[in-house]
């Protein structure tokens, strides 16, 4: 039978019964408990009568007795809670539904000292009835003393929750501090990011109108090899400019998904070889088709680019290949970025993806290490997965996955063409 409140407050059966011992409360006490159960029925419902009409004659207990229907009901449940208190069977069943009436209590805001004056009403009644059923009297001192004992419980009560009401008002005004703190940095961050931006536009601009000044001026004068260099690196400063120019005037929806063309955004991360090959024989290839997936153009891009740039970095012969393979499976979108190059030792594959780690230290690449840490975060944030395949002298794959379904439902469900991909514009 589900038990909700022993799996809400971790009480498992071990618990149950330490808390018993504790209380010294053995089967024999639950044996004599449950004798008294064969007067019950004459003293249950006299005892919820004159129960409720005490409750109702103060007025902090008698402002949640609404009306005389809800007073019958509570009634009716008394019984039955009476009833339980005398089955002589304190298990599992018992705990959660004690556990159940104690949420109920804090729901409809009956306080603990309000429950405990009850109870003292309760075992005032309770008690002598059982005791002149049971041929005897019960001793009056006994009763006064039970009623000090449930004052100094209330008391006690009450001076422990309010401490743990002001650690946790302490707590929320940290909170609240530690929330306004981060906003305030937001902001701040917000705005030196879009100092940082414009000055970034500005720097790429200089840069551009520089590379197309000097082809346009020295045309004659520098090699051919010089000037398709510069050329690239001018088409490759308005592209980041392009893209720069869309985040600074919108950058709300900046790295939202949308779709996009996956060779698209291939073919611009392609684009960034001839920048760094310096004269090597590198052939690239890349799959056929222009499939279409749901994804951020931006950060799906960067994982390509840094995937095919980490190949070249890490290029040891004069003729190297570099093949962007695709495929799919019945829930993703499976690409794979492969090389024929050094490869990473094996003692590093594991570890390849944690941040400043590099799979090859001998490499002429003078990254930090955190470019496949990044790829992976965006592979990630996509719902994908990542991971590489290497041989030692014989290259390495790394392959990563996109969901074919999308995380988030777009607002459209059709894909747009390649000729409308809105990451189409230009590489960062």
């Amino acid at each position: 039978m589900p038990q909700p409140s022993l799996d809400r407050y971790g009480i498992d059966a071990e618990q149950q019964e330490q808390r018993k011992q504790f209380l010294m409360l053995t089967d024999d006490d639950a044996r004599s408990v449950a004798e008294l159960r064969q007067w019950s029925g004459d003293v249950a419902a006299e005892l919820a009568d004159r129960f409720y009409q005490h409750l109702l004659t103060h007025p902090e207990s008698a402002r949640l007795l609404s009306s005389p229907e809800l007073v019958e009901r509570l009634k009716t449940e008394q019984t039955r809670y009476f009833e339980e208190l005398l089955a002589g069977d304190y298990g599992a069943e018992y705990f959660d539904r004690r556990l159940q009436v104690g949420a109920t209590h804090y729901d409809i805001g009956l306080e603990p000292q309000l429950y405990l004056g009850a109870f003292s009403h309760y075992m005032q009644i309770a008690f002598p009835e059982f005791a002149m059923r049971l041929g005897t009297d019960f001793p009056s001192p006994l009763l006064s003393l039970l009623k000090v004992i449930l004052l100094d419980i209330g008391l006690a009560l009450e001076s422990y929750f309010d401490k743990a009401t002001e650690q946790f008002r302490r707590r929320n005004e940290q909170l609240e501090h530690a929330l306004q703190m981060y906003f305030q940095t937001e902001m701040k961050a917000q705005r030196y990011a879009k100092l940082a931006g414009h000055e970034i536009r500005s720097s790429l601009n200089a840069i551009a109108n520089a590379c197309e000044e000097v082809v346009e001026d020295f045309a004659d004068e520098i090699p051919s090899e010089a000037r398709d260099t510069l050329s690239r690196a001018f088409s490759r400063c308005w592209d980041v400019m392009q893209v720069v120019e869309g985040i600074l005037s919108d950058p709300e929806r900046a790295g939202e998904p949308q779709w996009v063309d996956a060779s698209s955004l291939v073919d611009q991360a392609a684009e960034r070889l001839k920048l760094h090959v310096d004269g090597d024989d590198v052939a690239f290839r890349r799959f056929d088709g222009e499939p279409q997936l749901w994804a951020d153009p931006v950060g799906l891009r960067e994982v390509f680019a840094n995937l095919i740039s980490n190949a070249v970095h890490h290029i040891d012969k004069p003729a190297a290949s570099i093949a962007v393979e695709y495929s799919t499976s019945s829930t993703d979108h499976v690409f794979s970025v492969v090389d024929d190059g050094p490869g990473i030792p094996a003692e590093r594959v594991e570890s390849i993806f944690q941040p400043f780690v590099r799979g090859d230290g001998e490499s002429n690449h003078n990254g930090k290490g955190l470019g496949l840490y990044f790829v992976q975060r965006i592979v990630r944030e996509h719902g994908g997965s990542i991971w590489v395949e290497s041989v030692p002298g014989n290259g390495s794959r790394f392959s990563f996955t996109i969901p074919r379904e999308p995380l988030v439902q777009p607002a459209s469900s059709e894909p747009v063409s390649s000729s409308d991909d809105p990451s189409a514009g230009g590489a960062p």
